[in-house]
């Protein structure tokens, strides 16, 4: 059922849920080159010739990183180097320019969730993660959230579950279909997995979230800054507003607010969470269970 979050102390669920959404065991060797887009990363990297690059993890995909440097190795074929990344200068979020400059490194490869700040001297290459969710179970919720609301319903996500959102789509729509279910779902979409310095205006207008800070992960600190932050990940273009948050992107048209719409959150009890709560506090949310995370 969508709940209101108002304060920080409804952005938490209870502690059995949030353990059961962080992963606990590593994924299977198998599972490597899809969880971590090996194939893509290797075209990125030889696309543009790298031969030092510098691959991050936060540290809850730590334990993965020796197998995904050796997967990605050998499917680079040799003719790069690899570095591994791990005690960040910043939070695990940003691209650490610092780090990777200590080893000469001409690229960074991100790992995880990335709160998309634009980097000041090197390309970064973003690895979201394919992380499990049950479709069936989450389309139900969905379209169950959709049913009892009189508001069109906007599914944001953490990035870790985007590669589902065309699934969710498909399964929606077709089940809306043999119900006889007439749902106004929009769905968010994501910004981009590549970012450049050499275009710096550029980046900022796609990739830009939040205020700008990079060590709080955008989350505002008194009302000023929350209407700051609303302000400054919101721009007009003609009929609709588009809204750029925790990488991602979306519209509403001008005569809607963002209140008018119950936002559906896929994703983990986080920072990600957080700023989208905090930011639009006046929006119903829906969370699904914990179950429909695999």
């Amino acid at each position: 059922l969508p709940i209101r979050l108002s304060s920080p102390a409804a952005l938490h669920f209870p502690p059995s849920e949030r353990n059961s959404l962080s992963p606990v065991n590593p994924p299977a060797m198998d599972d490597i080159s899809s969880r971590y887009e090996i194939p893509r990363t290797a075209e990125f990297l030889r696309g543009r010739a790298y031969t030092r690059v510098a691959l991050q993890f936060p540290d809850e995909l730590l334990k993965d990183a020796p197998a995904v440097a050796r997967a990605l190795r050998a499917e680079l074929g040799g003719g790069a180097k690899l570095f591994v990344m791990a005690d960040t200068a910043y939070n695990s979020c940003c691209v650490d320019e610092v780090g990777a400059s200590n080893i000469d490194a001409q690229c960074v490869v991100h790992y995880g969730h990335s709160c998309m700040s634009p980097t000041s001297n090197l390309p970064a290459f973003f690895v979201f993660g394919k992380a499990p969710l049950d479709i069936s179970l989450c389309c139900r919720s969905l379209l169950d959230c959709s049913r009892e609301s009189s508001k069109p319903v906007l599914v944001l996500c953490g990035l870790e579950y985007a590669h589902a959102l065309d699934d969710l789509k498909r399964a929606t729509m077709e089940l809306c279909k043999s119900d006889c279910q007439n749902s106004e779902i929009h769905y968010a979409e994501v910004l981009c997995s590549e970012m450049s310095p050499s275009s710096s205006s550029t980046a900022e207008e796609q990739c830009s979230q939040s205020n700008g800070s990079t060590h709080n992960d955008g989350l505002p600190a008194d009302n000023d800054d929350l209407a700051t932050l609303v302000n400054n990940c919101c721009n007009v273009e003609g009929s609709t507003r588009k809204y750029n948050l925790g990488g991602l992107t979306w519209r509403v048209s001008t005569d809607e607010k963002m209140d008018d719409y119950l936002l559906y959150w896929i994703g983990q009890d986080n920072s990600a969470f957080a700023n989208i709560a905090l930011t639009f506090n006046k929006c119903d949310i829906g969370l699904p269970s914990s179950s429909f995370y695999g």
